[in-house]
């Protein structure tokens, strides 16, 4: 992908490596794709000769398709109010799947955990189903932090610190 990309005129970003931007002097446009295993995003401005060219450019040398404005990439939902110039992104339903999936029943707050919050020790040994069930739900929960929901992080790490001797009181 790193070749093709350079090949059609891209510079790779020194701080995240699956970002490539171009950027024309002649008219000051800028391209910005994200590249992340198989899929990638091209961002421009609306109705940009530019971006459409380098879009049929790759798409030339990749079997893909064009599904037109980004509203989802990997599973971020993104919208736009180009009045005041503003993306917004979103994980709400990712994260409402997950908890779904994991059966966990919410008491939404402005603030999901307390600094001074600990968990009770657990003096009995963990069931290996719940314990499996619970690393899953944690490394979902992880992914998110790792996207965009930062407000969960100190929740979702202590959570994680329960991973060697859990109960249902973590859950």
């Amino acid at each position: 992908m790193t070749k093709s990309m350079l090949a059609l005129g891209f510079k790779r970003c020194k701080s995240d490596t699956d970002v490539y931007y171009y950027y024309d002097k002649k008219t000051k446009a800028l391209v910005i794709a994200i590249v992340y295993v198989n899929d990638i995003c091209f961002m421009g401005t609306k109705g940009s000769l530019l971006l459409n060219e380098l879009k049929q450019k790759f798409m030339a040398r990749w079997e893909c398709r064009d599904l037109s404005e980004t509203t989802e990439f990997l599973g971020m939902y993104i919208s736009h109010d180009r009045k005041n110039r503003k993306i917004f992104i979103d994980q709400c339903e990712y994260l409402e799947k997950v908890l779904a999936c994991f059966n966990v029943v919410t008491n939404p707050t402005h603030t999901p955990l307390s600094s001074e919050f600990s968990f009770k020790l657990n003096e009995k040994q963990c069931d290996p189903k719940f314990y499996q069930k619970y690393q899953q739900l944690v490394g979902s929960l992880i992914y998110l932090i790792i996207g965009l929901k930062l407000d969960i992080g100190f929740a979702v790490v202590k959570l994680a610190q329960q991973m060697t001797n859990l109960s249902n009181d973590h859950y």
